[in-house]
């Protein structure tokens, strides 16, 4: 009995090891021991096709969206980097993670360039809760790893993230910049198992946690704002955005690319018979409550700096946040930043009005 276990131990053993040298093998095969991959260093989805539940989004006859990025980690209907003209930079707002391949903003504006005959191939670079943090080392550990990756121009959709953040968040760590590596971070960068598995939890959790739908026609509205002393409370926040709105198009000059700036709407607020009229719960701004209105207000201030600095050096800014408020309907939205199928054809639709004159 006790040399039939012994034996069974050994036969066990002997498989554990052989299936761990195996896997080995493999991983020094399909990883980045050998042949680095520097794109399997960065926080983002690549050459991955995943489905999404949107029935308690948003109405749509379709019960899915199908979100798809390429193996360089874009989206959009090109077969090459080579053949893009315009790139699309911004959060979720610019990803538009639950709405379907062929209807996204930009889906839209490629669209509506082909009707009239100009091929503008429109692509998107858009990563989940990034802000200008995120968009700067874009440029630094992303963009430079994509072969042939030479557009005319770089669309910047900016704003809200930047309204609330400082340095040091997740969503815009999109690279570990340690020089010393550890033995896990070096797994991290190379191995194929741990890739798989990183996209794999990546899948889950993007089907499991989703943006909010905030039923927005049942939301309170107000127009006296909580607070007035804006400046006072953004001081900081608008000058390090200031700064950083500066990296993005030294950044984009360097490449000899072209940046556009647009401003981005929100439905946190609206105008209603000439007046504007915001969420009535408050939220916390650095200890400060504040309302819908206030919100207005402050991100008004933000899309100043944007169009302030883009003059400064030439660019072009799309007030798109001031100009389109007339615009927007409840429908338009799912959630209080992040719009439907509606909204992103309006959207596009308007960004070609504007856009026909400048590309």
């Amino acid at each position: 009995m006790a040399k039939r276990a012994k034996r069974f131990i050994n036969i066990l053993l002997f498989n554990v090891v052989l299936i761990g040298i195996g896997i080995l093998i493999l991983d020094l095969i399909f990883g980045n021991w050998i042949n680095q991959d520097n794109l399997n260093k960065l926080n983002i989805i690549r050459d991955r096709t995943i489905t999404y539940k949107i029935g308690e989004l948003y109405e749509s006859p379709l019960k899915r969206a199908t979100y798809t990025r390429d193996k360089f980690g874009l989206r959009g209907q090109f077969e090459d980097p080579s053949e893009i003209v315009l790139l699309t930079v911004g959060g979720s707002t610019t990803d538009q993670r639950y709405i379907t391949n062929g209807q996204t903003w930009q889906d839209v504006l490629q669209q509506e360039f082909k009707t009239v005959g100009n091929n503008i191939v429109v692509a998107n670079a858009g990563v989940d809760g990034q802000s200008t943090f995120g968009h700067i080392k874009n440029f630094d550990y992303w963009f430079p790893n994509i072969p042939n990756l030479r557009p005319q121009y770089v669309l910047f959709y900016i704003g809200l993230n930047d309204w609330y953040k400082d340095e040091g968040y997740g969503y815009d760590a999109l690279l570990t910049k340690n020089a010393d590596k550890s033995f896990r971070q070096l797994l991290q960068e190379r191995s194929a198992l741990y890739y798989v598995g990183r996209i794999l939890y990546g899948i889950y959790q993007a089907e499991h946690i989703r943006h909010g739908n905030s039923a927005l026609k049942k939301e309170k509205w107000v127009s006296e704002p909580l607070q007035t002393s804006y400046d006072e409370i953004m001081a900081t926040r608008l000058k390090e955005y200031a700064e950083r709105l500066e990296l993005l198009i030294e950044r984009t000059k360097r490449l000899g690319w072209t940046a556009i700036f647009v401003t981005q709407p929100s439905r946190y607020y609206r105008l209603n018979k000439g007046r504007i009229e915001g969420f009535k719960e408050s939220i916390n701004y650095n200890g400060v409550p504040i309302n819908g209105v206030d919100y207005y207000y402050m991100m008004r201030k933000l899309d100043r700096v944007t169009c302030s600095k883009a003059r400064e050096h030439n660019i072009l800014c799309i007030d798109l946040a001031k100009e389109m408020m007339q615009e927007w309907e409840d429908d338009d939205y799912y959630d209080f930043a992040h719009m439907t199928p509606k909204g992103a054809k309006k959207l596009g639709h308007y960004l070609f009005m504007i856009l026909r004159d400048h590309l």
